[in-house]
C-alpha cells in the first residue's frame, strides 16, 4: 500500500515554495495576458491611426502640390496632386477594410468589445467580419490540463496532502461572462479555490486510514461537487483524479510499522492453517487405513459366514437324501472295496433249508454288460 501513495514529507516540505511558486507563476500569467490584451487593442488603434495620419498627410500633400502646380505651371503635373490625393484616401479604406477581416483560431472563440464593452455574442473559430472600431479577443475552449498541490485534514486530524490533476474547458457561451468579470485568468481565480474548497470538505469526511483504502469514493465525490462548482461559472470539468495522496511523516511510519506487524500475524495464522492442514491430512490418512482394514476384515467373515451356510445346506441336503436302502448299498459298496465278502443268506425252518448266494454288485450298468 506505501507503494501506491508518496510519502508525505516531500509533499509538506515542498508545500511553501509549490505555493509561492504557484503564485509567482499566477502573478506572470496575469501580466502576460494583460499584455496580449494591450497588445490586441493597441494594435487595432494603430492601424487607425495609421490610416487617418495617411489621410491627413496626403490630402495636405495634394493641397500644398496644387497650389505649387498653379503657381509653376509647366514644371509640375496637374495629376500628381490627383495622384497623392487618391492614394491618401485608397490607401486608408484599405488599411480600415482589411483590419475588419478577423479569424478565430482552430478551438478558439473570439470576445468583442466595443470601447471596453463586451458584446454578448462570442464569435466562433473561421472567418469573420468585424467593425474596425471593435477588439477581438480569442479565448480557448480547448481540453486543458491544471496540476495543483494541496494540504487538507481528514476526519481523525491527520494531515493530508494531494496532488490533484483536473482536465477542464470554457464553454464557448461563457466566454464573454468570463471575460468580462475575470478575465484570462480564470484558471487561478475561480478554478484552483474551487479545488481547494471541495478537496478540504471531503477528506474531512474520510480518516486517514479509510482514505487510503477508499480513494476512488473520494475522487468521485471530489468530482461531482467540483464539476458542479465550476459549471455555475461557464467552466466544464472533464475530469479530476487524485494522483498522489501522502501523510505527516510519522503517520506514515506508524502505518508501516503497523502494516509489518500484520504481515507477521499472517505468517503465523498461514502456518497454523499448514499445521492444520498437516494434521486433517495425517487423520485423513489414519481413517483411510483404518477403514480399509475394516472392510476387508468385514469381508472375509461374510466369505466365512456364506461358505459355511452354503456347506450346512449341502449337508442339510445329503441328509435328507440318505434312505436305509441307500446306506444299505453304501455299506455294501464300502465292503466290496475293502475286500470283504457279502454274506450270503441261509434260510429255512428246524429242516435241511437252501442257501442263497447273493451275488456283489459288479458297479457297472446292466446295459454296459
Amino acid at each position: 500500500m506505501l507503494q501506491l501513495f508518496n510519502s508525505g514529507t516531500s509533499v509538506e516540505s515542498m508545500g511553501f515554495d509549490a505555493r509561492s511558486t504557484k503564485q509567482g507563476s499566477f502573478q506572470t500569467v496575469r501580466m502576460g495576458v494583460a499584455s496580449q490584451e494591450m497588445r490586441q487593442k493597441g494594435t487595432k488603434m494603430g492601424k487607425l491611426i495609421l490610416a487617418v495620419v495617411i489621410l491627413v498627410v496626403c490630402v495636405v500633400a495634394a493641397r500644398v502640390l496644387r497650389k505649387m502646380a498653379g503657381s509653376q505651371r509647366g514644371q509640375l503635373k496637374e495629376w500628381v496632386p490627383k495622384a497623392v490625393l487618391t492614394v491618401g484616401v485608397v490607401l486608408p479604406m484599405l488599411i480600415v477594410l482589411l483590419s475588419t477581416f478577423v479569424i478565430i483560431s482552430t478551438g478558439h472563440v473570439g470576445v468583442v468589445t466595443v470601447f471596453s464593452k463586451v458584446e454578448p455574442e462570442p464569435l466562433y473559430e473561421g472567418f469573420n467580419l468585424v467593425a474596425p472600431w471593435k477588439v477581438v479577443n480569442q479565448m480557448s475552449v480547448q481540453i486543458k490540463k491544471k496540476e495543483g498541490k494541496f494540504d487538507a485534514g481528514s476526519k481523525d486530524l491527520q494531515s493530508v496532502h494531494v496532488v490533484m490533476v483536473t482536465n477542464y474547458r470554457l464553454q464557448a457561451k461563457a466566454a464573454p461572462e468570463i471575460f468580462r468579470t475575470v478575465g484570462y485568468d480564470y484558471e487561478s481565480v475561480i478554478i484552483a479555490p474551487a479545488e481547494q474548497e471541495v478537496l478540504k470538505a471531503h477528506t474531512a469526511k474520510f480518516a486517514a486510514a479509510e482514505i487510503l483504502h477508499e480513494r476512488a469514493k473520494l475522487k468521485n465525490e471530489v468530482q461531482d461537487d467540483l464539476a458542479k462548482w465550476l459549471a455555475r461559472y461557464g467552466v466544464e470539468l472533464r475530469e479530476a483524479s487524485l494522483a498522489n495522496i501522502g501523510f505527516d511523516k510519522g503517520y506514515m511510519e506508524a502505518i508501516e510499522r503497523k502494516q509489518v506487524e500484520e504481515q507477521k500475524a499472517a505468517q503465523k495464522l498461514y502456518e497454523v492453517l499448514q499445521a492444520t492442514r498437516e494434521a486433517e491430512k495425517v487423520a485423513a490418512t489414519a481413517k483411510g487405513t483404518a477403514d480399509k482394514a475394516r472392510e476387508e476384515a468385514k469381508g472375509e467373515a461374510d466369505a466365512l459366514r456364506l461358505k459355511g451356510q452354503a456347506q450346512a445346506e449341502y449337508n442339510a441336503r445329503v441328509a435328507a437324501s440318505l434312505t436305509s436302502a441307500l446306506i444299505e448299498q453304501q455299506r455294501i459298496a464300502a465292503w466290496q472295496a475293502g475286500g470283504s465278502q457279502v454274506p450270503q443268506i441261509v434260510t429255512g425252518s428246524g429242516g435241511p433249508g437252501f442257501l442263497m448266494n447273493i451275488p456283489a454288485p459288479s458297479g457297472k450298468h446292466p446295459a454296459e454288460k
